[in-house]
């Protein structure tokens, strides 16, 4: 399994090849004193011999060389959260390279992504099987959530010193549910 949080906010969050190569070095590592596996670093070992020692991988060197990691594994699962942040220009690229790793490892390979459900990310995996969850569907979730923590807050005496009558418990939980609107 490997993972990567995506960030509008941070440019190596939000860049496809940071995407990849961070995916990239958690697969490659092994499971024993986290050592890398020779297929990567021979990559590593021949662009040294061309003097590229210090160059990062490109997209396409990125996207093959996941192929042959997960070529590795009998499964992979790679997650990907907050997909939308990345900008919806160069988004395109990352999502056309994780669905050539799909189709093209020998063994599976998952992609579990969370992310707003924008066009150009449906029309990428329409072929694929898929999940959708509206902010409605967690509502009662996020109510119960809501409703344990402010009594964990006032039975740890951290709001308004314990002191809190029923009345306003009700109106705190049906503030903070409501402005969650599902998040």
């Amino acid at each position: 399994m490997a993972y990567f949080y995506c960030n509008r906010a941070e440019e190596n969050r939000r860049k496809p090849e940071s995407i990849l190569n961070t995916l990239i070095q958690q697969l490659a590592q092994t499971e024993s004193k986290g050592e890398l596996l020779k297929l990567v670093i021979d990559i590593y070992k021949a662009r040294e011999e061309k003097g590229q020692k210090s160059s990062r991988l490109t997209l396409n060197e990125s996207q093959e060389l996941l192929v042959q990691l997960t070529d590795i594994y009998p499964q992979t699962t790679i997650c990907i959260d907050a997909l939308d942040e990345v900008e919806n220009g160069i988004r395109v690229q990352l999502l056309k390279s994780l669905k050539h790793v799909m189709e093209t490892s020998k063994n599976l390979v998952k992609i579990f992504a969370t992310t707003r459900m924008d066009t150009d990310i449906l029309r990428q995996f329409e072929m694929f099987p898929r999940i959708e969850l509206q902010p409605d569907d967690n509502v009662s979730d996020i109510n119960q959530f809501v409703e344990t923590k402010v009594q964990s807050t006032i039975d740890d005496g951290l709001l308004l010193d314990g002191d809190v009558h029923r009345e306003l418990k009700l109106e705190i939980c049906n503030a903070l549910c409501t402005r969650s609107k599902g998040m």
